[in-house]
């Protein structure tokens, strides 16, 4: 089993040297169910936004989607799941392992877009994975953005998260989560820092249970976990 994960950047995903707190959360939801990390064992690659924006323009071709209704602004989604696709089966062939891959992207969005519009952008990149015949990709998607998630544990304590879901994604509002987390901190919300917080036990998305985006990503990854016959745990 080998992860290939592509983030927006530090703060998240991080870099191949460089793991980043949401590359953590991924590899721990793992653990529970395999009692071992593929990041310790080098198990794994991280593809950085830049590359796979460069794939999905120079490798990916347009296919005939009829049928099925798209909103514009999820096309981004789509092509990056494809691109992130087209990789995972690369690395499958060489490593004659299973890949999955977790595509990481916030959902943004202002604090007025529903419920409908993640939908859209979590649907369009499992339809980005199944065009390249990759039946076991993972969006990752926070809504609005990963700040929300870090907010919950370390400032909600893991009470009364989903309103978080409804704050603005934009940096630039005056009360933006990032500002917020920055506060609670009181100093820059950094990978190093958020890292120690996840290694300390602050910071476990297994205590959160009410946060629709999150959710989804957990239950995705439990679903590709079964079907490679991963055994249920008791936590």
């Amino acid at each position: 089993m080998f992860l290939l994960l592509s983030g927006e950047g530090a703060s998240d995903i991080g870099a191949q040297n460089e793991i980043g707190p949401m590359a953590k959360f991924i590899d721990h939801w793992v653990i529970r169910r395999s009692d071992y990390s593929l990041i310790d064992i080098d198990c794994y690659k991280i593809v950085s936004k830049k590359e796979l924006a460069n794939i999905a323009k120079t490798r990916i071709k347009p296919l005939s989607r009829k049928g099925k209704k798209h909103q514009k602004e999820t096309g981004y989604f789509y092509k990056n799941a494809r691109a992130l696709a087209v990789l995972a089966k690369e690395e499958n062939t060489k490593l004659e392992t299973i890949v999955i891959p977790v595509l990481f992207r916030d959902a943004d969005g202002t604090a007025s877009s529903d419920r409908g519009e993640w939908q859209y952008k979590h649907q369009s990149m499992l339809n980005g994975f199944e065009a390249e015949q990759i039946l076991h990709g993972v969006p990752m998607i926070p809504k609005p953005k990963s700040e929300a998630w870090v907010l919950c544990a370390l400032r909600e304590r893991y009470q009364n998260c989903q309103r978080l879901e409804n704050e603005s994604g934009n940096d630039d509002s005056p009360n933006s989560l990032k500002k917020q987390l920055e506060e609670h901190l009181g100093k820059p919300a950094t990978r190093e820092l958020l890292n120690d917080k996840i290694d300390q036990g602050n910071l476990d998305i297994s205590q959160i249970i009410d946060m629709p985006s999150l959710t989804a990503f957990k239950d995705r990854l439990d679903e590709v976990l079964d079907n490679l016959g991963l055994p249920q745990q008791d936590y």
